[in-house]
């Protein structure tokens, strides 16, 4: 678990310039689009200056674990780790939305005007509360709900899907 969470430091400002406004990582990061998967074995893509000449080249990494069921799908952004020994590991790249809800559905969100999908999977945090909750928010989500939401980025389909979503403050 401390390897996880180290992993997930050293990658948490990887979507953010010094302004804090860039939604992609810079081109040099050692990012991939995954490519295709069997459990922890997946294969990746490197892109951007860090592909490099090898951009046409597969490589094949191990895939960080998730929880709650979740798995890498193909076209996830993910960050290549090569620091630990063995095979390079796949690290998921999250991206975050965060602002007042605008729309609200079963199956979707919008926030800011991006929208999101939302999944049976999808952990709801309330307020400040340290432990998830698999099930629906005791007050469901509303427009003008301040939320945060950490989210998958698929490449292939061009869809946001909503991993864990924090309710900042209900609206009035």
């Amino acid at each position: 678990m401390k390897e996880e969470s180290t992993r997930r430091g050293l990658f948490a400002g990887i979507l953010r310039d010094p302004a804090g406004s860039t939604p992609l990582p810079p081109s040099d990061a050692p990012i991939a689009v995954l490519v295709s998967g069997a459990g922890q074995d997946v294969t990746v893509r490197r892109y951007g200056a860090s592909a490099g000449r090898t951009a046409a080249a597969p490589v094949a990494a191990k895939a960080e674990e998730l929880p709650y069921g979740w798995t890498l799908r193909p076209g996830d952004l993910v960050v290549i780790d090569e620091s630990a020994p063995g095979s390079p590991v796949a690290v998921a790249l999250h991206r975050n939305v965060h602002g007042t809800v605008a729309e609200v559905s079963e199956n979707r969100i919008t926030v800011g005007g991006q929208v999101c999908l939302l999944d049976p999977r999808t952990l709801h945090y309330e307020g400040m509360e340290g432990e998830p909750s698999a099930r629906p928010l005791a007050q469901p989500l509303k427009p003008g709900d301040r939320v945060v939401l950490e989210c998958f980025d698929n490449r292939v389909d061009g869809t946001l899907t909503v991993h864990f979503m924090r309710r900042l403050s209900q609206a009035a």
